[in-house]
């Protein structure tokens, strides 16, 4: 880690362009200053020609561009571990917090997963010596008695509070916020079913959280599962609605109009769609292959995946195409209604590794429409917004916030390509340690 493995708490970065990732211009010609891995002064480039103190490390930024670290505020770190054995998981998370760090990812929101191991794999960064992505996580979800993500297995039953009580679901949502970063709510089904979290119990769950200052995420499916979600008062919609009528943007428009006014945070996972409905075909692959996001040693690997070809439980191919396409029309016309969009890539079935499906999942969100300081919002300070992080952990290359920053080599307002072919990275900023080496003194 250079300068900073010596012990020495302040590091400057010269010879940069800070896109801060808030609405102000970029600040060209920058000196950024890191203070006990905090971002302690940004200054232009006719405040920075000051000598640095002595012994402070300087780094040339080689006329690169700082943005902040990018968040992926929707996976299952656990769903990816669990092939492996159980005492292993912890380990392998953390793994996968280097890989996601790696790929210029500072922070990962885990929207679900059981209680122990997220903790463990918690405990086990808190002691490891490398330096890998922040973790955030839900916990067991809350769902409905054999509702989705449980159905009839219980191997699975870890990963979900199984509720149709409303009472007893706000003593659970109670006793969990204590535990976790936020609440995770699964309100998925037909109305009225047994294997759907009863409106009242989602109330519950909301009021519950909000008591303890945690924020509720909440997957949907259709639009009346969102409306119901939004008005019981959820802080987050989870996964791209299926529309009644996909030839019309008029219910786009209306949901829009509702997350707007209600401030609800809206995530997505266009790369889910994307995969669920495309599972199984070579074409698919290929065209990973020709827009960057694998190779053909990749693809071997992809196909030996016991999910490659079967149907995605819950989710038909059919489905996942609509809510896919949908999504891809009508995400813009929702961005320019005041819709504050995040990045969460959820699933990496046909993907090389998770880090890779939340690049390609900021890739489609350019594809879709969003303005390139929209997409960077997304990966960035809105994921962190959606969670209630923004004090600490914000998002943003702000005075006093975490210094988590991505370093550059050319503008990611210019091309969406900048920021997620990693052959544009020179390297990260993890709580003010710099993984590139380029002191100046």
């Amino acid at each position: 880690m250079g300068p900073w493995s010596k012990g020495r708490k302040f590091v400057i970065i010269r010879n940069v362009t800070v896109i801060g990732g808030q609405e102000a211009a970029p600040i060209t010609g920058a000196e950024v200053v890191v203070t006990d891995g905090r971002f302690s002064a940004i200054r232009p480039a006719t405040d920075a020609a000051r000598p640095a103190p002595g012994g402070t490390p300087v780094l040339d930024a080689r006329g690169g561009y700082l943005v902040p670290g990018l968040w992926e505020s929707h996976t299952h770190l656990g769903g990816h571990a669990w092939f492996k054995p159980e005492n292993e998981r912890a380990k392998y998370v953390s793994q996968l917090l280097t890989d996601f760090l790696s790929a210029g990812v500072t922070n990962v929101v885990d929207l679900g997963g059981p209680l122990e191991m997220e903790l463990a794999a918690r405990d086990y960064r808190d002691k490891a010596t490398d330096v890998a992505a922040g973790l955030f996580f839900a916990g067991p979800v809350f769902t409905g008695v054999k509702g989705w993500p449980v159905l009839d297995d219980p191997a699975r039953a870890p990963i979900a509070y199984q509720t149709d009580n409303a009472d007893v679901a706000y003593r659970q949502a109670l006793e969990l916020a204590d535990q976790v970063d936020f609440i995770k709510c699964i309100y998925d089904g037909e109305p009225g079913a047994a294997d759907k979290l009863p409106l009242d119990a989602l109330k519950g769950i909301v009021a519950a959280a909000h008591e303890k200052g945690k924020k509720v995420l909440v997957h949907v499916h259709e639009r009346i599962d969102l409306e119901e979600a939004v008005a019981s008062g959820a802080d987050g919609i989870e996964h791209a609605f299926q529309p009644e009528d996909p030839g019309s943007t008029a219910e786009a428009l209306d949901v829009a109009a509702l997350l707007a006014e209600t401030n609800t945070y809206y995530c997505p996972t266009l790369v889910t769609w994307e995969q669920i409905a495309h599972n199984g075909e070579a074409g698919y692959l290929q065209q990973l292959i020709d827009d960057g996001f694998a190779t053909h040693d990749d693809i071997p690997q992809i196909t030996r995946r016991p999910i490659y070809g079967h149907q995605f439980p819950r989710h038909s191919a059919q489905d996942s195409r609509i809510r896919f396409d949908y999504a891809m029309r009508t995400l813009a016309l929702m961005h320019d209604a005041g819709v504050k969009i995040t990045a969460g890539s959820d699933v990496a079935m046909l993907m090389p590794s998770p880090p890779v499906a939340l690049m390609r999942e900021l890739h489609l969100l350019a594809k879709a429409g969003l303005p390139l300081p929209a997409v960077l919002a997304a990966g960035t300070r809105h994921a962190a917004e959606k969670i209630g992080q923004q004090a600490t952990t914000p998002g943003t290359i702000t005075v006093g916030a975490i210094a988590d920053a991505l370093l550059l080599d050319a503008d990611p307002y210019v091309d969406i390509a900048h920021l997620v072919d990693r052959s544009h990275h020179i390297g990260t900023l993890r709580a003010g340690r710099p993984s590139w080496e380029m002191a100046s003194s």
